[in-house]
């Protein structure tokens, strides 16, 4: 019977002697070097758990054999100390890869070394795996229920033995002595360190009792600092999240991976592909200024991001990354400078055309407004609604056509009759393209009796871009007089004015110069 690490194990003589002269041998070796009692612990913890891998139900006697392969896997002290067999030295077994497991690694962690032991399995940098998880956060939360899950389940590599399984190393006596005298130098160094500071604390706090508040403001001064860490790391993570994530929406939105902005449930704003193709497309290409929106916006989130990941994992600057980024955004800033001076010149004329909508009963007592049920644009009554500019908004086809939607302004009539006027806009380089682009456009009034049927849309010709093109239709309205708005309005919901709602199937009454609602029609 022999007693090793704890551990008793039944052996018989012969490997009895061969077990004892190996240790011997190992005791001789470490003897009078520092970390000898460490080393030769975790030495014999090994040999311990390999004779007990051999153990079986039918097999408790360990035998010679055992010990040769114990010896075997650990390696003589003669193969890892400077020998005179330069041959016999190159066949070092800590040179081959052992078994991996996984643990957190305590030496290098943050919080619980979960992503260093995870960077040691995997031979990484931890900064990488710290990274992986920091987007899995960003990405919802996903990331902190995973580290607290892997913290629970990953046991902490303690044992010299574990430490070198957690890096995938061979567990023999070179590696052990190796990472024991590794720890050993760390923790020297620490120490070393912490007793600087203590000793600088001591002699100035004195002797006397007198400096004994100095002593306390001293340690509050740590608490303090430790404070004040914890509050960077703190502000680190919220800027690299912020930055990461306006990031991540600004460059989806810039290249159309989403469908638009909401707002108040209703789409408010085009995906940036599409409305700079309906914008400028026809003048200048659209990737030019995705390139340039993504880079003049993207940079100052990504230095937010940058310096962010720097307060968390206190690493060097990246020599000249500030400022080559610095560079290429003021190269973009004179770029977007240009592009912008010319999409103004695009829009920089201003045409505008009145017509007047005659009337079969402008005297009559109720005018009945509708839309026109045969105009091609009734099929797209229900479709989202874009914001252009300003209030203008618009409709886009499966066919990419672009379908106005009018603005419907009511005013009080100077006499006792209706009126209607139809007013066209439009923009170009020049008075004679404004002109031109309003020429283009298609908007169908009829009046029926005491009936005004108007087309739900104006159009403009196919792979047209839009340039200010509109339709305002001015209904003027006698005091005391009533106008009746179809049911069907309150699906197309033009842009009223004057009227802060006004559903479809309403009878409105013009009071002094306003419309007020009277009741809805049953």
């Amino acid at each position: 019977m022999i007693n090793i690490s704890g551990i008793s194990f039944h052996i018989d003589e012969d490997a009895f002697q061969l077990l004892s002269q190996y240790i011997e041998r190992l005791k001789s070796h470490f003897y009078g070097q520092e970390s000898a009692e460490e080393i030769l612990g975790d030495i014999e913890s090994r040999i311990a758990e390999i004779l007990q891998s051999q153990r079986s139900e039918t097999k408790q006697v360990v035998t010679v054999a055992d010990v040769i392969e114990v010896i075997g896997t650990m390696g003589q002290p003669f193969e890892f100390e400077p020998a005179e067999n330069p041959r016999m030295q190159t066949e070092i077994p800590g040179s081959e890869k052992g078994d991996k497991r996984f643990f957190r690694n305590p030496d290098e962690k943050i919080i619980a070394g979960v992503c260093s032991g995870i960077a040691a399995y995997f031979h990484l940098d931890p900064v990488w795996v710290r990274l992986i998880f920091i987007v899995f956060i960003a990405a919802g939360g996903s990331g902190i229920l995973l580290y607290i899950a892997l913290w629970f389940v990953i046991p902490e590599a303690q044992r010299t033995t574990e430490k070198l399984e957690m890096r995938g190393e061979k567990i023999n006596i070179s590696n052990i002595e190796k990472s024991i005298r590794e720890e050993v130098s760390d923790l020297g160094n620490r120490i070393g360190k912490a007793a600087g500071k203590s000793a600088g604390t001591i002699r100035r706090a004195g002797s006397g009792s007198g400096r004994i508040f100095e002593s306390i403001g001293l340690i509050i001064k740590s608490a303090l600092g430790w404070c004040w860490k914890v509050i960077i790391i703190l502000t680190g993570i919220i800027l690299m999240l912020f930055g990461l994530s306006i990031l991540l929406a600004l460059t989806a939105y810039v290249f159309g991976w989403t469908t638009g902005i909401y707002e108040n449930n209703e789409f408010s704003l085009l995906p940036f592909p599409a409305m700079v193709r309906m914008l400028v497309g026809c003048n200048m290409p659209v990737g030019y200024l995705q390139i340039i929106l993504i880079a003049l916006l993207g940079i100052p989130f990504l230095a937010l991001f940058y310096n962010g990941l720097r307060m968390v994992f206190r690493f060097d600057r990246i020599r000249y990354l500030g400022l080559t980024a610095f560079n290429i955004w003021i190269v973009t800033l004179f770029a977007a400078a240009f592009f912008a001076m010319k999409i103004y010149n695009l829009y920089e004329f201003n045409e505008e055309k009145q017509l007047s909508i005659a009337l079969e009963k402008p005297d009559a007592d109720t005018l009945h407004i509708s839309l026109l049920a045969d105009d091609p644009g009734m099929k797209y009554l229900k479709y989202d609604k874009y914001v252009l500019a300003g209030d203008w908004k618009t409709v886009i086809t499966r066919e990419k056509e672009f379908f106005l939607l009018p603005r419907i302004r009511f005013e009080e009539s100077p006499d006792s009759l209706f009126s209607v006027s139809e007013i066209i806009l439009a923009r170009g380089k020049s008075r004679a393209e404004a002109l031109e682009h309003i020429t283009g456009i298609r908007y169908n009034i009829t009046s029926n009796s005491n009936r005004l049927n108007i087309s739900p849309y104006a159009r403009i010709p196919m792979e047209t871009c839009w340039r200010g093109q509109g339709v305002n239709l001015l209904i003027k309205v006698p005091r005391g007089k009533y106008v009746h708005l179809d049911r069907q309005l309150s699906d197309l919901k033009p842009d009223w004015y004057y009227i802060s709602d006004a559903p479809g199937g309403t009878i409105l009454q013009m009071k002094d110069y306003y419309l007020e609602e009277i009741r809805p029609v049953e």
